[in-house]
Parts: structure tokens; sequence; C-alpha cells
């Protein structure tokens, strides 16, 4: 009975004690501000990523729309650019600029350049009709794709390693369609 009493007496008296509570608390919170410091710096890496290549496609678009004669080599500086102005280098990134026409059959491909081993577009049925806006037979556009490789800084919090893709279509400014000096309309 003795030895019960003795058990239940240390372990009020524990109880009572605070001393050392600060650091306990301090020991369940540091986990917490570093996971929520690691999510906080990982979101904001993906939007600024994600921003930053959709600021650099436009500006590639922009480029392309005022031109009125391309050829393979300037589509290759136009990734150059690109990988510029995200900072890396141009082997990490690739675009493909196609010039798509309307027939009375649909959308067409007048030509295509991808760059680096990424394929230029041959199908008309790859198109991605769902960003066109109406065009009139005979309307030609500039279809302008961005690739490159998004790797968190953290994989834990959510967001995982991908490829951050943007597609858009130009008008060309100052021409009926932008034609490319490697490849011939037929």
């Amino acid at each position: 009975m003795r030895m019960m009493k003795w058990i239940t007496n240390r372990l009020n008296a524990l109880k009572r004690d605070e001393s050392g509570a600060t650091l306990v608390e301090f020991m369940f919170v540091v986990p917490l501000i570093a996971f929520w410091f690691a999510g906080t710096f990982t979101f904001f890496d993906a939007y600024s990523t994600w921003t930053r290549s959709v600021k650099a496609t436009y500006t590639v678009a922009d480029i392309l729309s005022r031109q009125t004669e391309v050829d393979d080599n300037y589509i290759t500086d136009m990734n150059t650019l690109f990988a510029s102005i995200m900072g890396v280098e141009n082997t990490d990134t690739y675009m493909r600029i196609s010039n798509i026409e309307q027939t009375e059959d649909g959308l067409n491909i007048d030509w295509s350049v991808g760059t680096g081993t990424y394929p230029a577009l041959t199908r008309n049925r790859d198109i991605p009709e769902e960003i066109f806006p109406t065009l009139q037979v005979g309307e030609s556009t500039i279809l302008i794709e961005s690739h490159i490789p998004f790797v968190p800084f953290q994989e834990y919090i959510g967001i995982e390693a991908r490829l951050l893709v943007k597609k858009l279509v130009m008008n060309p400014r100052f021409t009926s369609k932008l034609a490319n000096s490697d490849h011939p309309s037929g």
C-alpha cells in the first residue's frame, strides 16, 4: 500500500511539474513550422515557374506573330530565347511551332517544326482544336507549344515532378499566314 501511495504521489508531482513544458511544445511546433515553410516555398516555386513559362511562351508567340517568314534555325532560336527567359539550358526545354490553316475539311497543318528531339506535328487529328478560335476557310494561325520540366523543392508536399506544357494560338499580325522557308506550303 505504501508503494502504491508513493507511485501516486510521484505521478501527481510529475503532472504538476511544468518545467520543460516550453521545450516540449517547441519540439511539437518546430516540425509543423518546417513543413509549412517547405510547403510554402514549394507552392511558390511551382506557381512562379508556371507563370514564367506562360510569360515566356507569350513572348515567343508575340515575336513570331510579327514575322512574315521564318526558318527552322529561327524556331530553334525561339526555344533558346524561351529557355533564357526561364533561366535554364535550352536542352531542358522544347517547343513546337506550327502554322495551322482552316480548310473546308477542318484544321490542317501547313507546316510544323519541333525543337531538339521533339517531333513536328504531323497528323491533323493531333491538333488541339479546343484551344482554337473560330476561323474562316483560308484563315491561318500559329500554334505555339512550350514544354519545361518542373522538379519541386520537396515532393512530399503534394506537388510532384511534371512537365509544364503551355499551348496557345496567335494570329499573324502583318501577313495572312506565317511562312517557313524550310517547309514551303504545299
